[in-house]
């Protein structure tokens, strides 16, 4: 979470490499069509005057899409192209409201 003005915060997403996954953490399997090339781009939100990269969007090269971007719950994320679980996918702010930057 970052302050972006007074009482306003917005959510955004820390990546670092990982060696093993901690006990407590969930691990998932994802469609074939993403152990492939995939193409990535940020998602970024702008409130209050300022700018948050606060998710990604993976393209596999089928066209398919993973939307990862902050929850609307603090400390969430909410997934999209997973396929159906219940608040798998509730961000917090609407896909619209993004801007997406593709990363080369």
């Amino acid at each position: 979470m970052h302050d972006v003005a007074e009482r306003v915060e917005v959510g955004v997403l820390n990546f670092e490499p990982v060696c093993t996954p901690a006990p407590d953490e969930t691990m998932v399997d994802v469609a074939l069509a993403f152990q492939g090339e995939v193409a990535v781009s940020k998602l970024v939100v702008f409130e209050s005057g300022a700018s948050a990269e606060s998710g990604v969007v993976l393209r596999a090269s089928n066209g398919k899409e993973m939307v990862i971007v902050a929850g609307v719950f603090p400390y969430s994320i909410a997934v999209l192209g997973m396929g159906s679980m219940p608040h798998i996918f509730e961000p917090e702010y609407q896909l619209d409201r993004y801007k997406r930057v593709p990363i080369t």
